[in-house]
């Protein structure tokens, strides 16, 4: 991302816009953890600044761009997940490395869980933009998965009719599917040390081998 932020008109905004900006930000992301995307409107993201409403518009065409600003910012986030992909796992190591990673992957959730699920409702509805933020995001770690999954097939760990790509944005889409309904799925009996005691399995038997 360029360190250059810039206002609805393309101007490049100082420190103190910037901090503006923020705090338009942190609002928007509150409001969506208390009452999700449906009900969240400006007035109610200027409100809660003490700010006005052509203050956001500055900066933001609508909420849905303040939303996608975010959703951009939780791609930097996502980041760091890829170091727990390189150096490749090991039957040695698998065990501790997949624990970490999907540790790593549960905390970003948590961390971005309402900015990830409205992403991710809008990618589905066919929103373009979100849409590229959401390949974006998961691309990172698709493309670590993959290499891992291709190893593991030419040494022959792993079974030749396994597609690296393929089986890496499955395991991507599995891990966002179940971090997005894991109230859903406590409520059913899931624990949530059973659920990343599931992922840490599912990954290292699909990405190593047995």
């Amino acid at each position: 991302m360029s360190n250059k932020v810039r206002s609805v008109d393309g101007r490049v905004i100082g420190s103190r816009a910037q901090a503006t900006r923020r705090r338009l930000l942190d609002a928007t992301e509150k409001l969506l953890k208390e009452q999700g995307v449906f009900d969240l409107r400006v007035v109610d993201i200027t409100r809660e600044v003490g700010t006005s409403a052509a203050t956001f518009y500055q900066y933001f065409n609508d909420a849905d761009a303040a939303i996608l600003a975010l959703a951009e910012e939780a791609v930097e986030a996502e980041r760091p997940l890829v170091d727990h992909l390189h150096p490749a796992w090991t039957p040695a190591d698998v065990a501790t490395r997949a624990q970490a990673f999907v540790d790593a992957y549960m905390a970003y959730w948590d961390a971005h869980a309402a900015v990830l699920r409205i992403r991710n409702v809008k990618a589905e509805e066919g929103d373009r933009n979100f849409r590229a933020v959401r390949s974006q995001a998961n691309l990172l770690v698709i493309d670590g998965i993959q290499a891992m999954i291709a190893d593991g097939v030419a040494t022959g760990r792993l079974p030749r009719t396994l597609d690296p790509f393929t089986a890496g944005a499955a395991l991507v889409a599995m891990i966002e599917r179940l971090l997005g309904f894991q109230n859903e799925m406590t409520k059913r009996g899931s624990s949530r040390d059973s659920i990343r005691d599931t992922l840490v399995t599912l990954l290292s038997r699909t990405m190593v081998g047995n």
